[in-house]
């Protein structure tokens, strides 16, 4: 018996976004990679898809591991504007924006597209990092 720890393998895209493969087309079959790889490319695309294709849906069923952040505050915000469209849309946890829908988010008042898709980067990467912790 060796006193080494186990290696988890870190997941695919396709593993820890099973919704992804769905929206995406055949040829661009990037996702199979693992998440280590191309994180910042990654978690845009997907960010756009979200924005783009699936507007209609909440973003807990695309991102469910947002449900478990506390506050929206101890997430890594790489600008604080967009806490700050959180707060004004009446997010202050995961669990309030993950009954958020997409759509509703585009509507708020100063926020488009870009915001949304930056807020889904942010919460994207937290999906990443539970899916490797486990």
């Amino acid at each position: 018996m060796s006193d080494a720890p186990a290696v988890t393998p870190t997941p695919n895209w396709g593993e820890v976004f099973p919704w992804f493969r769905e929206v995406m087309a055949e040829d661009d079959a990037w996702y199979v990679g693992r998440v280590d790889t191309k994180t910042d490319v990654g978690t845009a695309r997907l960010a756009e898809a979200a924005v783009t294709r699936l507007k209609s849906l909440p973003v807990g069923r695309l991102f469910p591991a947002v449900r478990r952040v506390e506050r929206l505050d101890d997430l890594g915000w790489p600008k604080h504007r967009l806490l700050n469209a959180l707060h004004r849309g009446g997010c202050f946890t995961g669990d309030d924006l993950s009954y958020m829908v997409i759509a509703e988010m585009l509507s708020w008042e100063s926020v488009g597209p870009i915001i949304v898709k930056q807020i889904l980067e942010v919460v994207a990467l937290e999906e990443i990092r539970v899916s490797s912790a486990k």
